[in-house]
């Protein structure tokens, strides 16, 4: 049976990116499968990346190779089931100093065990 709980699981998971996605953060594979499945799918702006706790750990590397501070002001959630949609502005702070802001819609799917099967994402730079 579906977790009932997905728009907790999807609040959790924000945590977890606020503790994991920072530049001196540790991150490892098992880190990752705290929150993810074994075998999940990433889309972002419409690029589709089958993704295993390993290749997704190689781009989160990167991805947060520069970020001091990650934060979500969460504005509207719809869950279904298995589901939970969120409406937020995420904001970066850089290592540099400088702030970059993202307007995004997230849709998350979990399984039975509350992991990450579906991280769908659409984003803008804000302002």
């Amino acid at each position: 049976m579906p977790p009932t709980n997905s728009d907790q699981l999807a609040r959790d998971l924000l945590d977890w990116n606020r503790r994991h996605l920072l530049h001196d953060a540790v991150l490892s594979e098992a880190a990752i499968g705290e929150k993810f499945a074994p075998a999940f799918t990433v889309c972002a702006n419409g690029r589709v990346h089958p993704a295993t706790h390993a290749n997704y750990l190689e781009f989160l590397n990167g991805f947060r190779a520069t970020i001091a501070a990650i934060d979500y002001a969460v504005h509207r959630t719809v869950t279904e089931e298995a589901s939970t949609v969120l409406a937020m502005t995420a904001t970066i702070r850089r290592t540099d100093g400088s702030i970059e802001r993202f307007e995004a819609m997230l849709l998350l799917t979990f399984d039975d065990a509350g992991l990450v099967t579906l991280w769908h994402e659409i984003y803008l730079k804000a302002g």
